[in-house]
């Protein structure tokens, strides 16, 4: 009788567990594109899941519970392909250009990333540059006593790219291989056997944090003059009847959080000291007035 009693009991509990599967599976899914680019996407070692993209994410994930979330790892190039041909799936960290908004819709922007800039030792910037907090691209790398560092085959904006490839830049720089590039640059400007890298200025956390590289010297972020120092990020989805109702909802979550100190620290924890106010303050102009904790 105890084992009748027994086998019902768990009829009863796994017809419960499928029946909350069952649920669970009917909600429809919304496909998210990660990129393979730390530190805006982390996927392993001790700050995995808690990239730049990952914090927007998960943030914007949990508020649209009415959807199955799954990410997709691909390549920039894949990610517009498939918001071109209109498949129900979203980019969580893009940069608007007109050509994309022929065939894309995008939210409200919940953030601000910095450009590119020259990364410098602290004690080169005091040294050299301070107080001034941009330069020129033509006259930094004019400068043939400071010694540079490049990623082969990278492209690090068209203007630059050109600049990069007249005189002799390319000949009297250290050029490595990209797949370990970046984090042999850093390595070789910490020690002092190059002064200056082209890079984002979230570069030092990510390596100490995550690579956990020695961090010998602070670095600084001098940014590029001919370069905006911020552009807003945004959710993109395809220009559907679906995509439109995602955005509706993501819209709906950037309305609340936009004026929070959380959401505008989600950027500011990755960002040097020379970079840092200078967010601070363009978040305000750019994003919202920070109100709300």
């Amino acid at each position: 009788m105890r084992w009748l009693l027994a086998l019902g009991l768990l009829a009863l509990m796994s017809s419960m567990q499928a029946q909350e599967l069952s649920q669970a599976d009917d909600r429809p899914p919304l496909r998210w594109i990660v990129m393979p680019y730390p530190p805006l996407h982390i996927s392993d070692g001790p700050m995995a899941g808690k990239g730049i993209v990952d914090e927007y994410l998960g943030a914007v994930t949990a508020s649209l519970s009415g959807y199955r979330h799954v990410r997709e790892e691909m390549t920039p190039a894949r990610a517009w392909q498939l918001i071109r041909a209109g498949e129900n799936i979203c980019h969580p960290g893009a940069l608007y250009t007109p050509e994309r908004a022929k065939y894309t819709l995008f939210s409200d922007s919940p953030a601000l990333f910095p450009s590119l800039a020259f990364m410098v030792r602290l004690e080169d910037y005091k040294a050299l540059f301070a107080p001034q907090m941009t330069i020129a691209a033509a006259d930094m790398l004019a400068r043939t006593n400071l010694r540079l560092g490049l990623v082969a085959d990278r492209s690090y904006y068209v203007f630059l790219d050109n600049l990069l490839s007249a005189g002799n830049v390319y000949q009297r720089a250290t050029v490595l291989s990209s797949l370990h590039g970046p984090l042999s640059l850093y390595r070789m400007l910490q020690s002092g056997r190059i002064d200056y890298i082209i890079e984002y200025p979230w570069i030092n956390r990510y390596m100490v944090d995550t690579i956990q590289a020695p961090e010998a010297h602070e670095l600084v972020a001098l940014s590029i003059r001919e370069l905006p120092q911020f552009a807003k990020g945004y959710v993109a989805c395809p220009k559907t009847l679906w995509g439109e109702r995602v955005i509706m909802a993501v819209n709906r979550w950037v309305a609340e959080q936009k004026n929070t100190e959380t959401n505008r620290q989600r950027m500011a924890v990755w960002l040097d000291r020379n970079t840092l106010p200078r967010y601070m303050k363009a978040y305000e102009e750019m994003i919202a007035p920070v109100t709300r904790p």
